[in-house]
């Protein structure tokens, strides 16, 4: 199954450098194939989120790497949600 994470950003400032660290290797995970990972930008170039579409056996396993995102722990997200995805084109 495919899943989409989307967690939307407090504030525009710059991500501390140990959380910035903590995310590629938070993205290195041998355990459930990540299809695509990257940053959500604002109409003015900003960061405002972060996205990734990944593979996971079931919703239980898709909440468990979402719960461990860095940016979560940190604090960093206004609101976040996961949603089982259906990719259509592509």
């Amino acid at each position: 199954m495919l899943f989409a994470w989307m967690g939307f950003l407090k504030s525009a400032d710059p991500i501390d450098q140990s959380v910035q660290q903590q995310i590629s290797a938070f993205l290195q995970q041998p355990y459930l194939p990540i299809r695509a990972a990257g940053v959500l930008r604002n109409a003015s170039g900003g960061p405002a989120g972060y996205l990734m579409i990944f593979e996971a056996e079931n919703r239980a396993a898709a909440e468990a790497l979402a719960h461990e995102s860095p940016l979560r722990a940190a604090g960093l997200y206004s609101e976040f949600h996961l949603f089982e995805y259906q990719d259509e084109v592509g």
